[in-house]
């Protein structure tokens, strides 16, 4: 059933390790072949490497690409354009530097925009516009908790998230007729090497990229929106929040995670 509805080819950016990589490793075990987008290195060959043994009944190919540049889409669809892509997930995104707005130069600015919004979009729209014409498939870009406040020190990160909230929200309901599931799925903190490496060890209870990644594939056909069950609570406490509220809060939060200490979503 999956592989013959988002099959043959799955095209996943930011897959090369994290939950990307999960992702990676659970469209493969469901059948699909797979397109590993990411900036290349070791990580990149590593998975491609691992997911060809695991899985010898799938291609698996890779494109080194900065997605933050802006010929970064002309570079995708030239590698993709003789494969029929049944699944586009883009896993692009998350946010190693901790810092005020303004701590930030412009080109580091710009190339957030291009990743986190310019790139995904394009993407997305090429994509979906090919399943749109073969009458299905599949769309899943992933969200954030970040993306139901505004997130000081994760500013311009947090505002990427609410806008691919949005954007899939009303995706999935433009989709829904030509076939097309589109699925946002909100997680909170997760175990990944980028977590890991840019603010250290994580507590022992936060989520695992392989339970996201799982988790959100199983609920593609139930978008537009899934959110993680470890953070259903924390999601619900800023909803009825005011503004100002929320950003004390994020704040607080904020600082704390990028310091190394407990992140509680309390004043």
């Amino acid at each position: 059933m999956f592989k013959d509805k988002y099959g043959p080819w799955a095209v996943i950016a930011g897959g090369s390790d994290g939950i990307g990589a999960a992702m990676a490793r659970e469209v493969c075990s469901r059948g699909l072949s797979v397109i590993v987008l990411a900036r290349g290195g070791n990580n990149l060959e590593k998975i491609a490497t691992d997911l060809r043994k695991e899985y010898p009944a799938v291609s698996v190919q890779t494109l080194s690409v900065d997605l933050g540049k802006p010929d970064a889409t002309e570079k995708v669809l030239e590698a993709t354009k003789d494969k029929e892509v049944g699944l586009f997930i883009y896993n692009v995104g998350s946010e190693p530097n901790y810092g005020d707005f303004l701590s930030h130069d412009i080109d580091f600015v710009r190339g957030r925009l291009f990743r986190n919004f310019v790139i995904k979009t394009e993407l997305l729209h090429h994509y979906a516009s090919k399943m749109k014409q073969r009458g299905g498939g599949g769309v899943l870009v992933m969200g954030s908790i970040s993306g139901f406040f505004g997130s000081p020190g994760f500013s311009l990160y947090a505002a990427s998230k609410a806008f691919t909230r949005y954007l899939i929200e009303g995706l999935w309901y433009e989709f829904k007729d030509s076939g097309i599931d589109c699925l946002c799925p909100v997680v909170g903190i997760t175990n990944t090497p980028t977590m890991t490496n840019a603010y250290g060890s994580l507590p022992d209870d936060v989520a695992q990229p392989s339970q996201i990644a799982k988790s959100a594939l199983d609920k593609l056909a139930e978008g537009p929106l899934w959110i993680a069950e470890d953070i259903v609570e924390q999601v619900a406490a800023f909803i009825p929040m005011e503004p100002r509220e929320r950003a004390e809060v994020a704040a607080n939060a904020g600082k704390a995670f990028a310091g190394g200490s407990q992140v509680t979503y309390s004043k």
